[in-house]
């Protein structure tokens, strides 16, 4: 993920990407126009980035209201599997982002909280993640 550059200006990267084998995720905001949308998903491949908020990514209390309706309508303006993250912290973000019809969750800054948590490092620093990501997803 280059997460700064516009579409327009990613002619060069994308075709190296492409010359490799690799896919250059695009990033889509909640504030992003449905016709800024359609450019951006034009290049897009190997799945696409919602930004759940707006702002800096963190761990948030809620997600906006609005979040399940942009996740219906991305569904409808590509195949690309739908990955959701910023601000993305508890089981009840999870469950709602998935029944929204998204494919995969991101947690990326609670994830580095729990690490930041954990005393000690290696393994019980390893379990510590697992142990969030268990309860986050309702799986042992």
């Amino acid at each position: 993920m280059v997460v700064d550059l516009p579409p327009e200006e990613s002619g060069d990267l994308s075709a190296a990407a492409a010359r490799h084998g690799l896919d250059l995720i695009r990033l889509i905001a909640p504030t992003t126009s449905a016709a800024r949308r359609r450019q951006i998903l034009a290049g897009a491949s190997g799945f696409v980035y919602l930004v759940a908020v707006e702002g800096v990514t963190g761990v948030r209390d809620d997600l906006p209201e609005h979040l399940a309706g942009l996740i219906g309508t991305l569904r409808q303006e590509t195949d690309l599997p739908l990955a959701v993250g910023f601000g993305v912290s508890r089981p009840g973000h999870v469950r709602a982002i998935a029944t929204a019809g998204a494919d995969a969750v991101v947690v990326g800054s609670a994830v580095v909280r729990v690490i930041g948590e954990s005393p000690g490092g290696g393994e019980e620093m390893v379990q510590a993640v697992r142990d969030y990501v268990a309860g986050m997803t309702g799986r042992p």
